[in-house]
């Protein structure tokens, strides 16, 4: 696995671990919209998560995120709405 890979996985499972009680976003994100959350945060950095982690890993990570709540609905809309990780940052936490 290379260092970016690495870097992606070790990110991921902190976004998966999030899932304490700041902020009071719904946590009602199914693992679908965690996945697309995912690429979509890595496509804005011009990365291919699918690629550098591959399907099965991505789509695990996913059901670990909805199923833990690691994504609050307030933080997914808004970050579905960044096209830059200027906006993305503004966003705040997943789990905000």
């Amino acid at each position: 696995m290379s260092i970016t890979q690495t870097l992606i996985a070790a990110s991921l499972l902190f976004l998966s671990a999030c899932t304490g009680t700041a902020g009071s976003g719904s946590r009602d994100v199914s693992a679908a919209e965690c996945r697309v959350y995912y690429v979509h945060i890595y496509e804005i950095n011009g990365e291919d998560i699918t690629a550098m982690m591959g399907q099965a890993q991505l789509d695990k990570d996913a059901a670990t995120c909805a199923e833990h709540g690691s994504v609050t609905r307030h933080h997914l809309d808004c970050a579905m709405k960044a096209s830059s990780m200027q906006q993305l940052q503004e966003c705040g936490l997943p789990n905000t």
